[in-house]
């Protein structure tokens, strides 16, 4: 009895000790390091969106319309980010032809992201054609998910 007694008045004393120790404040976590743009690029904020095209057509579709409204609806409550967007195709086609088809995408959705309301100088716009595929592929091979614009929401730097 006198054992179960002097056990149970340890184990009390160490939950005692925990109950404590969990009360105690918590060590200074180190800050995060820093973001640097210049050497890194830009930090993402999160947001990342892709409209895909049809073979051949700059012309956005309702599921790409809805996309648009997302991202201009991150944009609007996130004042410290901007978005860049990307034109891409696929192979079909030659070289020159697709970059300015990548371009026409892109320019179609920085329109409709000025036409939801974001601010044109939130807007960086870029296309690429069929160079930086997200599939790769062989020459004219058709791959739906190279026919795409890219948007991503980027933090500011402050």
């Amino acid at each position: 009895m006198v054992r179960t007694t002097n056990g149970l008045k340890a184990l009390t004393a160490a939950v005692a000790l925990s109950v404590l120790a969990a009360c105690a404040q918590p060590a200074q976590q180190a800050a995060p390091p820093r973001h640097d743009a210049a050497t890194s690029g830009p930090e993402l904020a999160g947001a990342w969106y892709q409209i895909y095209f049809d073979t051949n057509s700059a012309e956005i579709n309702a599921r790409g319309r809805r996309v648009v409204g997302s991202a201009a609806y991150v944009i609007a409550n996130t004042p410290d980010t901007r978005l860049t967007v990307v034109g891409r195709t696929d192979r079909i086609g030659a070289p020159p032809a697709n970059l300015v088809l990548s371009e026409r995408r892109a320019k179609a959705v920085r329109d409709a992201l000025i036409d939801a309301g974001v601010p044109a100088a939130r807007i960086d716009t870029d296309w690429t054609g069929e160079v930086r595929q997200g599939a790769a592929l062989q020459d004219d091979a058709t791959q739906p998910r190279n026919r795409v614009v890219d948007i991503t929401v980027v933090k500011v730097p402050m």
